[in-house]
């Protein structure tokens, strides 16, 4: 990135180039982590909450790791995570139609 002065068309290109390669990268995140449901044996397993928290401190260290201030990522990977459960919450509750939120199934 460079600390030259731009114009808000070559700022937006710049986020637009971004986007376009973040989104896949996000969503192949999201079909890893609709595929972790088949693992889980009940529905309430699909919030783990160690695993949110390991996941938004190690966000925040590669962010620091980068220089950038490690807060607003840490809250950026909060939605991310938030939105993978509901994702894998909808996927466990594809797999295993009928039961439960405590109901145990074959993992």
């Amino acid at each position: 990135m460079t600390d030259a002065p731009l114009d808000m068309t070559v700022i937006r290109a710049a986020i637009d180039d971004l986007d376009r390669r973040i989104v896949p990268l996000l969503a192949e995140r999201t079909e890893w982590v609709r595929r972790a449901a088949a693992f889980k044996p009940t529905r309430v397993d699909v919030v783990v909450p160690w695993r949110i928290e390991d996941v938004v401190a190690k966000a925040a260290a590669h962010a620091a790791a980068t220089g950038a201030d490690p807060a607003p990522l840490a809250a950026m990977y909060r939605a991310i995570v938030d939105i993978s459960i509901g994702q894998e919450a909808l996927a466990w509750d594809a797999l295993h139609a009928g039961a439960a939120d405590g109901d145990a199934v074959e993992a």
